[in-house]
């Protein structure tokens, strides 16, 4: 521009009209810089979240590393010039690359590379560089376990899961990979009656079952099929065999559990209506027992609920005896025919009544617990002996009466109520 009006100068020495030429050409300068300045002047632009691109992450792969937790990495840009230059500009128009070529496992800090256009000046870039961490690829085989959703219906239970396959591979940093305890599926078992066979979709898990982010698990679902079993409640029947000593007695068998669970197929199942053990041998036993017994079960059928074998408790008490007395008007008169009546209200025997059995069971034995009755059945007037019988609702070792037998006088009442009324007149 200087030499341009220095030039202008020579030739106005010799041109007429100098003067007003050179206030024109002092005006379009100043109305030249007025516009640059005023009109397109210089300015700033922030271009936020451009999004840095990652070279060489192939290369990374192929030599055994990879990103942690990869994400995508951005930056903000201040750029500066022309109003009318940068006004057009978006973050496409930049490019910001970090190169990944060369760095090892750890957090590596990469710097960062800008390019745009010609008429555009980079101010600032935060950051400035990126943290990337780095790792070992890794691969591990993890066991595959299988979660039950929901329960079947009421009365039956689901068997042994089977998975395939059993183990799956885990791959990814070594970090993460590290922090697999097992890989998981979930099947929903709710509502369910018959055998289920299914596919269903794995995750990795950490030890406190949260998904592990970031690693690849070979198969993506596993072929999970499982038994539908009935389910039935029954009592356990001990099996005893042999006799306890002699003048002893078997007075109370206990088991425990008493109820046991049977899980089986439904067909097979519905034969049982109680479980019998193994025999258990009392012979010669003259004190309590207690023992385990196997269950006699087929071999389709299980004990679900049983955590070991039951608890077989047999008590043996020796056997005492146990004396009541009686008068013989304390003794019924069953079966007499209408119209007759005895004399057994005027005797004045006594009874003694002798009871043997296990302590335990005499010394819940009421007087009133025991009635002596005689059988008058087909008998007319006249003398008769009766044998005397005890009347229970127990059952004892050993009953003895003495005497066994009563003699008694059946007679009319009629003629009875006549000598009596004789025998007053007189």
């Amino acid at each position: 521009m200087i030499s341009f009006l220095r030039g202008l100068l020579e030739k106005s020495k010799i041109t007429r009209n100098t003067t007003p030429k050179v206030v024109a050409i002092l005006f379009a300068l100043v109305l030249w810089i007025y516009v640059m300045g005023e009109v397109n002047p210089e300015d700033i632009k922030i271009l936020n979240n451009v999004k840095v691109q990652l070279l060489n992450v192939e290369e990374l792969k192929n030599s055994g590393m990879v990103i942690v937790d990869q994400k995508d990495f951005t930056v903000d840009i201040k750029i500066s010039g022309r109003r009318s230059d940068i006004y057009n500009i978006s973050i496409e128009d930049i490019k910001v690359t970090a190169d990944l070529r060369g760095y090892r496992q750890g957090v590596n800090s990469i710097p960062l590379e800008i390019s745009s256009p010609a008429n555009v000046t980079i101010e600032e870039i935060k950051p400035k560089q990126i943290k990337v961490k780095l790792d070992k690829i890794v691969k591990r085989q993890k066991i595959v376990k299988i979660l039950k959703k929901g329960k079947p219906i009421t009365g039956f239970e689901v068997g042994d899961v089977t998975v395939t396959p059993r183990e799956v591979f885990v791959e990814g940093p070594e970090t993460k990979v590290n922090a697999v305890a097992r890989v998981i599926g979930e099947v929903n078992i709710d509502g369910v009656s018959e055998d289920i066979k299914t596919k269903v979709p794995v995750k990795a898990v950490d030890s406190e079952g949260n998904e592990v982010a970031g690693v690849e698990v070979s198969t993506k679902y596993v072929n999970v099929s499982a038994p539908i079993f009935k389910v039935r409640s029954v009592v356990i029947k001990p099996q005893i065999i042999g006799k306890v000593k002699e003048g002893y007695k078997i007075t109370k068998i206990d088991v425990k559990p008493l109820v046991v669970e049977l899980k089986g197929r439904e067909d097979d199942v519905k034969a049982y209506t109680q479980v019998f053990t193994e025999p258990i041998n009392v012979g010669g036993l003259s004190s309590t027992l207690t023992t385990t017994a196997n269950l006699i079960l087929s071999k389709n059928i299980t004990a679900s609920n049983l955590q070991e074998m039951p608890k077989v408790t047999i008590v043996v008490e020796k056997i005492e005896s146990k004396e009541f007395v009686f008068n013989t008007n304390e003794i019924s008169i069953n079966n007499l025919k209408d119209g007759l009546t005895t004399n057994i209200g005027e005797l004045k025997e006594n009874i003694k009544v002798k009871i043997n059995d296990a302590r335990s069971i005499l010394e819940n034995i009421k007087r009133n617990d025991l009635e002596l009755v005689i059988n008058a059945e087909g008998l007319e007037e006249g003398v008769h002996v009766i044998p005397i019988k005890l009347n229970t609702k127990e059952k004892f070792v050993g009953v003895e009466i003495i005497p066994n037998e009563i003699e008694i006088e059946i007679y009319n009442k009629d003629t009875k109520k006549l000598e009596e009324m004789v025998n007053t007149t007189m």
